[in-house]
């Protein structure tokens, strides 16, 4: 293993474990000071995955249609050089 992936792994066991430190903390303290979930979070869950599909759905259809008409804009390509003789300059 190369000391690139052993730094990377250490890394990411390091980063993984101070993201678990708050919730370790919490767990100790206990469950009384949190606060619950109202009875509708449910639905806020859902209505909220529901408005991110549509969003997606919607961005594929307008994507799909630009692709199916040929509006594709190419402002990262490369310009090509002027051929000779064309007159045009650089």
């Amino acid at each position: 293993m190369s000391r690139r992936r052993i730094g990377r792994a250490a890394a990411a066991t390091t980063g993984a474990a101070a993201a678990l430190l708050p919730s370790l903390a919490a767990a100790q303290e206990g469950a009384g000071r949190s606060l619950d979930a109202p009875d509708d979070a449910m639905g806020t869950v859902l209505a909220t995955a529901g408005a991110v599909a549509a969003l997606f759905l919607v961005a594929s259809i307008g994507y799909l249609y630009m692709r199916i008409r040929g509006l594709e804009w190419g402002f990262q390509e490369k310009e090509l050089p002027p051929e000779p003789g064309s007159g045009g300059h650089h």
